[in-house]
């Protein structure tokens, strides 16, 4: 079976406010491109808001693609096919960002990976279209890499829980680099389809990314997980969706990201070296991973604690405004007792929202990390086992 394979970012944001630039005449240049982007396969990150998605889907439909999408926004993800389509799920992130953080949408948002199954020649092809967490703490690069490694770790559950053949891909928003790439190299099996670094899909050669200071990388790729028995073989890798599109007379960008491709051929024949040497996790790897993955644990009993105590202040504040509401003196200046009257309202809604945010969110995270720690565990046992 011969496949060609595109993951692009659509950069699909709600257009208001300024945010999400020229996103309706971007999406529909990119659902008119579909028809002759010569793809079989294109995952699609980012399609958040409805219109959107109807847009991209008309586009698809009418190009021949079959499309796979979940209910409401689904992590923004979607997954289109000239193959039929036999299922598709969608897991949501056990971490999913700070609720606090609204700017930055990762609570959200609800980022996951979504899992379709098309018709291959010789039976089914599982997929899996992900996105995972920005770089918003560019000053801790170490907890952004924390975070991803367990969302990562998820996919890897899911990947080991299977011995078929998997396609994976999607904006894993670091590069070839960065430890959680290496981490999920190791522990998933899967191989890298693009040859590292080459083919930045963030570049300053992007209208929207004109003004960027770093160098110029790739965070968007695309991976195989053979199954046993299965050979493969990449190539025609390159850049898609990264030509000038015109909006408003002036030369622009179909979205802040270029889109990236590979052509995969998978036959039953013996596995390759590179796969069979895929298949042997590296002991340094389940290291770096735990080591991680602490990192995000104490940032989370760090904000768990931080966020109490900002709830007793809040609570402290309100209890102190009605105290000071019920004393004589400012019962005799009305302007006063309304005020602290205000006040003790206004501290209740901070009390509890710091409050909630210190319990349920907190554990939410904890949850995920210790998830990731099974897979983790899980994935030792079976190297353990292999080696004996």
């Amino acid at each position: 079976m011969a496949l060609s394979i595109g993951t692009f970012n659509v950069w699909g944001l709600p257009e208001t406010f300024g945010v999400g630039d020229d996103v309706s005449s971007r999406m529909r240049m990119i659902a008119r491109d579909l028809s002759r982007c010569g793809l079989d396969l294109l995952l699609i990150q980012e399609a958040w808001t409805k219109e959107v998605r109807e847009t991209l889907a008309a586009g698809a439909r009418a190009a021949g693609f079959g499309v796979a999408q979940g209910p409401g926004a689904s992590g923004g993800l979607m997954t289109l096919s000239r193959r039929p389509i036999d299922s598709t799920r969608f897991d949501r992130f056990g971490f999913r960002g700070d609720p606090e953080r609204v700017a930055q949408g990762e609570f959200l948002g609800g980022k996951g990976f979504q899992t379709t199954v098309i018709e291959g020649d010789d039976g089914p092809l599982r997929v899996i279209n992900t996105h995972v967490h920005a770089r918003y703490r560019r000053e801790r690069p170490q907890l952004n890499s924390a975070v991803r490694t367990a969302q990562l770790l998820e996919i890897v559950g899911r990947l080991d829980a299977s011995p078929e053949t998997f396609v994976i891909g999607g904006d894993f928003n670091c590069t070839a680099n960065d430890p959680e790439y290496q981490i999920f190299r190791a522990l998933s099996g899967a191989i890298e389809l693009g040859g590292g670094s080459d083919h930045p899909t963030l570049s300053r050669a992007n209208y929207y990314k004109r003004h960027r200071s770093g160098q110029d990388k790739r965070i968007d790729f695309l991976f195989v997980r053979p199954a046993e028995g299965t050979d493969w073989e990449a190539r025609d890798v390159r850049l898609i969706f990264a030509e000038p599109a015109r909006i408003r007379d002036i030369d622009r960008s179909l979205s802040d990201h270029f889109g990236f491709r590979a052509e995969l051929s998978l036959s039953n024949a013996a596995r390759t070296l590179a796969s069979s040497r895929a298949s042997r996790p590296d002991p340094r790897a389940f290291e770096l991973a735990r080591r991680l993955l602490e990192v995000g644990r104490a940032e989370t009993d760090r904000r768990e604690r931080a966020h109490s105590l900002s709830a007793l202040g809040w609570a402290g504040t309100a209890l102190l405004a009605c105290g000071v509401r019920r004393t004589s003196v400012v019962d005799r200046r009305r302007f006063l007792r309304a005020g602290a009257k205000a006040a003790a309202v206004v501290a209740v809604g901070p009390a509890l929202a710091f409050g909630s945010l210190a319990r349920l969110d907190s554990d939410r995270k904890r949850d995920a990390f210790d998830d990731a720690h099974a897979v983790l565990a899980s994935l030792e046992g079976d190297a353990g086992r292999a080696r004996s």
